[in-house]
């Protein structure tokens, strides 16, 4: 019993390991920089997605950020 708990200990941890460390998916957008907007956090500055496509955005690569759902879609600049 105690070697099926620590084995499912083991895989628990890697799996959430793993998950932890994988890239957000608007890094593989093409352009995806002349996509975002800044917003003013007080101390620092974040990346957000505007409400319009800014002029430099290219069409595939707004379509592009607009389709991802969750965790992989950028926190809008509202």
């Amino acid at each position: 019993m105690r070697k099926m708990l620590l084995l499912l200990s083991v895989l628990l941890l890697c799996s959430v390991s793993v998950y932890a460390v994988l890239p957000p998916k608007y890094l593989s957008v093409p352009n995806f920089q002349s996509c975002f907007a800044t917003k003013n956090m007080g101390s620092w500055t974040a990346w957000c997605m505007p409400a319009t496509k800014p002029e430099g955005c290219p069409d595939a690569s707004w379509q592009a950020l607009n389709s991802l759902t969750g965790r992989d879609r950028m926190q809008s600049c509202d």
